[in-house]
């Protein structure tokens, strides 16, 4: 199996969908990264073992949240969905489990506002992840609230002791086996809204927020640099993107945004690019049906113009050539768990 996924969530009168809930699973890092809209996601699985990963999600117009599950060592570099703040909670984690370039803190949830990252998850990984709109929680929590929050995800990390986390994740469960259990609810839009003032409010209560926290990610001007050039590169056009204009939006000089990439996601700027390309080029060759288009020219759609370099370089990082991809059956567009809140029809299926 590549990929299945089991969607249901109609608005009233079937005119439009409110929400959705589903389970989504891969056993292809390549349909995940495609699936995991609205995060563009590199994946980058380690050492032997199959690739499989399981999500059972809850999508509503302001808010996401999933439970997922991997089955074997996997790195990778992230950009978070735009205009929405992220909180992780862990299930299961292991020794080699890290973010933000640190060990997972027994003492904290990771999190972060709009930016990039990098993780290892390990083994058996087993999370929560919460994606809540900026506007939604602007709209809901007093200002005193939101200048926390925003201070902790700030810093990448809320404050949460192992209990804490625990009767958290125990919560989030319950909110998804209940709109699993009564997917009705989803066809009303005042119910959705319950929902989503629920997840926001009860994060809000559980979390001890300090007051007063600086935001030290925040605070230099190498990672302002930083967040800068990964605005940029969020819009910009792969095929044309350089270094040299990174460091003219950035604002900053070369070696210090060098300096800003290496240390937030352990490559200079150039590296980073280029591995955004080439996992662009793979979803493209994965997407494409034999005979319809060929490697070059979707190498050269992407702006690659050394073929021999490419093709050495694209082995290292998904152990094949791009023909062996391109050749490769691919039961064809993975669907997305969220479209920004407008949804379209998802049939049940299941892709042999």
């Amino acid at each position: 199996m590549d990929l299945s996924q089991e969607a249901s969530g109609l608005a009233a009168g079937g005119a439009r969908q409110v929400a959705l809930i589903g389970v989504q699973e891969t056993d292809d890092p390549c349909s995940w990264e495609r699936a995991s809209q609205p995060w563009e996601v590199l994946a980058m699985p380690v050492g032997p073992g199959p690739f499989h990963n399981r999500k059972v999600f809850l999508a509503t117009p302001n808010c996401i949240l999933y439970r997922e599950s991997f089955a074997n060592l996997l790195r990778l570099r992230a950009l978070s969905p735009e205009g929405m703040l992220a909180l992780l909670v862990p299930v299961r984690s292991g020794s080699r489990t890290s973010y933000f370039n640190r060990p997972l803190q027994e003492t904290g949830l990771p999190a972060m506002l709009p930016g990039a990252t990098e993780a290892v998850l390990d083994v058996g990984q087993q999370h929560y992840m919460v994606l809540i709109r900026l506007t939604l929680l602007r709209r809901l929590l007093s200002g005193g609230q939101l200048e926390r929050l925003e201070a902790a995800a700030g810093s990448h990390c809320c404050p949460a002791s192992p209990a804490l986390i625990g009767r958290i994740g125990r919560w989030l469960n319950g909110i998804l086996r209940r709109t699993h259990g009564s997917p009705e609810m989803l066809q009303h839009p005042a119910a959705v809204q319950a929902l989503e003032r629920e997840l926001v409010m009860g994060l809000a209560q559980a979390l001890e927020l300090p007051p007063g926290r600086e935001r030290p990610s925040l605070s230099s001007a190498r990672q302002r640099g930083f967040d800068r050039a990964i605005e940029h590169i969020r819009y910009a056009d792969l095929t044309s993107l350089d270094t040299a204009t990174l460091s003219v939006v950035a604002g900053v000089s070369p070696r210090t945004l060098e300096y800003a990439f290496r240390e937030n996601l352990g490559l200079s700027p150039g590296a980073f690019v280029r591995q955004l390309r080439l996992h662009a080029l793979r979803r493209e060759l994965l997407a494409s049906r034999l005979g319809k288009s060929s490697v070059t020219e979707l190498a050269y759609h992407l702006g690659f113009t050394q073929l021999g370099r490419l093709a050495g370089d694209y082995r290292r990082v998904f152990g094949e050539l791009p023909s062996a991809t391109l050749a490769r059956s691919f039961p064809g567009d993975a669907p997305s768990f969220w479209l920004g809140g407008t949804f379209p029809e998802l049939s049940r299926a299941r892709a042999a």
